[in-house]
């Protein structure tokens, strides 16, 4: 009897390490994102080069699964991206608008 149980208390164990082990990212208002992370694209999304000052768009690119990024998480421009993939003009900046959560990026 002392056998079952110490065997259940073992998987128990293991098995609650294996859960925090795959815990997720971070949440969008987290101040981890305050900080610039390299990440990659989990689920395509669209980036949007914009002037911060009234948040026309300049141009948007489509980001494909697997594309190596930087991003941070700023106070008034939500997620700021940079990457070799998104040309740099001045003056602009390039975000993800409508993506309040990390559902899209993996490490």
């Amino acid at each position: 009897m002392k056998k079952i149980c110490l065997t259940l208390t073992v998987a128990l164990l293991s098995s609650s390490v294996a859960t925090t082990a795959l815990a997720s990212l971070p949440g969008y208002n987290s101040s981890y994102w305050y900080k610039t992370r390299t990440m990659h694209v989990k689920k395509s999304v669209t980036a949007y080069q914009i002037n911060p000052q009234n948040w026309k768009t300049h141009a948007k690119k489509r980001l494909n699964i697997g594309t190596k990024i930087k991003v941070y998480n700023s106070a008034n421009l939500s997620w700021t991206l940079k990457s070799s993939k998104l040309k740099n003009t001045s003056g602009y900046v390039w975000v993800v608008k409508g993506h309040y959560n990390t559902k899209w990026l993996k490490k």
